[in-house]
């Protein structure tokens, strides 16, 4: 691929207007460097305030690209730069750098001058005339290199860790559990744009141009669709769920009775449990953000209004189809409801190391220490969750990642804990690839098109 022409010193130095996605982009990168906070929230904040919809899409592109790619952008740009070192600049102007390489090398359709200049015009806005002539500098040096040889993953250099543009630590945890062969594909896996699962609705047909899962129930859209701006998905036809998670709400033995979702936030597992409870079946969907809980609520009303059966009481509950779910502000561990209950799912806090690939910013963010702080909290959790069980009562934990602190050493300890407990088999359609220990789920990132992802069934011993 032929290098692109760079601009011509003295028109990279003009100070053209910045759109405001280029701007948006700016002040969440940098916001996210300076607050460690997750990206999800504040994005949709900021893209809420772009009016034109092209601006908003290429806002999303600019940021989930420069997130996704971020460390082997940044080994480009150290290449480039002379003399100093990315993290000598300050915050925004580093996140300057990265979004102007991210156009050059990674984005389609944008012209070497546009990300220059745009670049530049910022650099100024957050910096002064010297932080805008290093990215001047810098930029127009990356805009004569071919972008594929640049980036390209299949490279034998640089290290692993850089040509994935995953956490070095990260990277080497996975190595010595899987291997070189097995974590490359997770790693090349993860630097995919994400496509859609969708859970039908019982009834429900897909979108146009959605093809069928290989999940009974489900319905996929490719990368780049948007199936939230679908009128199906606002009358409660289908809810956007990755398959891992489809799954976990199939585990479920039976749904009857009083079930607990302990962490129940954003209630999508609590809705797929509602559409396969039995008339007479009371949901309790717990969690410990009231903001969380808010939503919870909102989305329940978009499902029922697709079931087009019962009726909302507002701040307490639901009803549809002879199923009542509440939701309420509680911590898992400590519930609010007196024992016993027939059915418990805990989705867990966790890592979220298996949905890297759609949580980009998260591989900026976590941290080896914060496993074992999570294992204690999911620990506490599961205790909890079968304190109250009825003889016979099933429980299912999940989380979205495979770290062995939050997966099997969890069910080891339970099992070793809660001796009146049994493991519960998997149903029969679950594929062989994804079966671990009697009860056991295991989805590696890719392996069966879905997010990576853990769960294990168990019984209470009883009638």
């Amino acid at each position: 691929m032929a290098a692109r022409k760079p601009p011509g010193r003295g028109r990279a130095l003009r100070t053209p207007r910045v759109d405001p996605a280029r701007s948006a982009a700016l002040l969440l990168l940098t916001e996210l460097d300076a607050e460690g906070i997750p990206a999800g929230g504040r994005m949709e904040q900021l893209e809420g305030t772009l009016t034109r919809a092209d601006e908003r899409r290429f806002f999303h592109a600019l940021v989930q690209e420069t997130l996704r790619h971020r460390l082997r952008l940044d080994h480009r740009l150290a290449a480039a730069l002379t003399g100093r070192t990315l993290e000598e600049l300050p915050a925004a102007i580093r996140n300057v750098l990265r979004l102007g390489a991210c156009q050059l090398l990674l984005l389609e359709g944008i012209p070497a001058h546009a990300a220059v200049d745009t670049s530049v015009s910022l650099a100024r806005r957050h910096g002064h005339a010297g932080t805008a002539a290093l990215v001047n500098a810098v930029l127009r040096r990356l805009a004569r290199e071919p972008a594929k040889r640049a980036l390209d993953p299949a490279a034998p250099a640089p290290p692993l860790a850089v040509r994935f543009s995953h956490p070095s630590w990260l990277v080497q945890r996975w190595l010595d559990r899987f291997g070189l062969e097995r974590t490359e594909r997770i790693l090349a896996f993860n630097l995919e744009q994400p496509d859609y699962w969708l859970r039908l609705r019982p009834g429900a047909a897909p979108p146009p141009g959605a093809a069928p899962g290989w999940i009974p129930g489900t319905a996929r859209l490719p990368a780049g669709s948007r199936p939230a701006e679908h009128a199906g998905f606002a009358e409660g036809e289908w809810s956007i769920q990755d398959g891992s998670g489809i799954l976990v709400g199939a585990l479920a033995p039976e749904v009857r009775g009083l079930v607990v979702d302990l962490c129940a936030a954003p209630g999508t597992k609590t809705g797929h449990l509602a559409e396969r409870a039995l008339a007479g079946t009371r949901i309790l969907a717990c969690d410990l953000s009231v903001g969380r809980c808010r939503r919870m609520r909102r989305g329940r009303r978009r499902l029922e209004a697709g079931a087009s059966a019962g009726a909302v009481a507002p701040g307490v509950g639901s009803v549809a189809g002879g199923v009542t779910v509440e939701t309420v502000c509680a911590d898992g561990r400590r519930l609010p409801l007196r024992a016993p209950w027939d059915g418990a799912l805990l989705d867990a806090p966790c890592s979220n190391l298996g949905v890297l690939r759609r949580r980009v910013d998260l591989k900026w963010r976590a941290r080896a220490s914060e496993i074992s702080r999570l294992a204690a909290i999911q620990s506490a959790l599961l205790q909890s969750a079968a304190a109250g069980l009825a003889p016979g009562g099933w429980l299912v934990y999940s989380v979205c990642t495979t770290e062995p602190e939050e997966t099997l050493a969890q069910r080891d300890l339970f099992l070793e804990r809660q001796t009146d407990f049994h493991p519960y088999p998997l149903p029969d359609w679950i594929p062989e690839a994804a079966r671990g220990r009697s009860g056991e789920m295991i989805l590696i990132p890719g392996e069966l098109e879905t997010d990576g992802g853990y769960a294990f069934v168990v019984r209470r011993n009883g009638a």
